[in-house]
């Protein structure tokens, strides 16, 4: 009886034992096409709706070029993990050398794509919506009303306040010629803005603000159409100019520091032998 239940077991195991090895390799290659593919199970609405938010003011797909590359079909285009690489943190590609980044960074006026801060999630679903977008060729670039040049002025420089409480641009940009000390260095110039950004381009970045730190202040409140407008004529007006070196504010503020260091300087030795000989004619009367 032993000999035939050992009998059976030799060889019912190379059976057990292939079907063992089938599965496992079945279960391989099902988390193979999951890794391979991420874009199949996905959200395609949630991918949209990022799109819309954060890429619109910079790229179509199929409407053509604005501040950066037509997306129709990219993701055919460039290799997936390439693309997922540039989107997830395009300054760290760009600063790595790679020779993609490099050519797109010249080919669109040097413009550098900011960092999105996409989660793992968020960047899934906007490569499912960029594979299969759908039918969105028709899409026609936000259109500004005429606008005032010398109110954008005014509203760039803080002089007119935004009307929903937004910081003014000189907070953190310059523009040439439009303070004696410049504006600020936290955001990029923007002399040449109109030209680096194409009219398209422009009105979808003043419409969306899409950019990470602007939507952390404007997020709750949102320039009006008639603002958007104004800053639009001030930057085209203000692109023939020279760009200001960022060098010129803190170059001003030292010297004006110094200036009143010397005068500081000057009162202390002036006022300074005056009253240190009342000290001693005071104490010469208590003597």
């Amino acid at each position: 009886m032993r000999i035939e239940i050992l009998f059976n077991y030799k060889r019912l195991l190379p059976i057990r034992l292939g079907g063992l090895f089938l599965a496992c390799l079945i279960a391989l290659a099902i988390g193979s096409l999951v890794q391979a593919a991420p874009l199949l199970i996905q959200s395609n609405s949630d991918g949209q709706e990022i799109f819309e938010q954060k890429c619109v003011a910079c790229h179509t797909i199929g409407g053509g070029q604005r501040v950066g590359p037509d997306l129709q079909d990219v993701t055919g285009r460039r290799d997936l993990a390439w693309l997922e690489g540039f989107i997830a943190a395009p300054d760290e590609v760009i600063a790595s050398g790679d020779p993609i980044a490099t050519e797109l960074l010249a080919e669109y006026n040097n413009v550098v794509m900011p960092n999105l801060g996409l989660s793992a999630a968020e960047l899934d679903a906007l490569l499912v919506y960029l594979e299969n977008p759908g039918d969105v060729s028709d899409q026609p670039a936000p259109s500004l009303p005429p606008g005032s040049s010398a109110q954008g002025e005014n509203l760039f420089n803080g002089a007119q306040p935004l009307t929903n409480g937004g910081t003014s641009c000189l907070a953190c940009h310059n523009v040439a010629g439009i303070a004696a000390l410049g504006g600020g260095s936290l955001g990029p110039d923007l002399t040449h803005v109109y030209s680096r950004f194409g009219a398209n381009g422009l009105q979808s970045a003043l419409t969306t603000l899409p950019f990470p730190t602007m939507q952390g202040i404007f997020a709750d409140k949102p320039l009006t159409e008639s603002e958007q407008a104004d800053l639009f004529a001030f930057f085209e007006s203000a692109d023939g100019q020279t760009a200001t070196s960022t060098t010129t504010a803190p170059l001003w503020f030292m010297i004006i520091g110094g200036l009143g260091t010397l005068a500081l300087f000057a009162v202390m030795f002036n006022f300074w032998p005056r009253q240190r000989q009342s000290l001693a004619e005071n104490l010469r009367e208590k003597a």
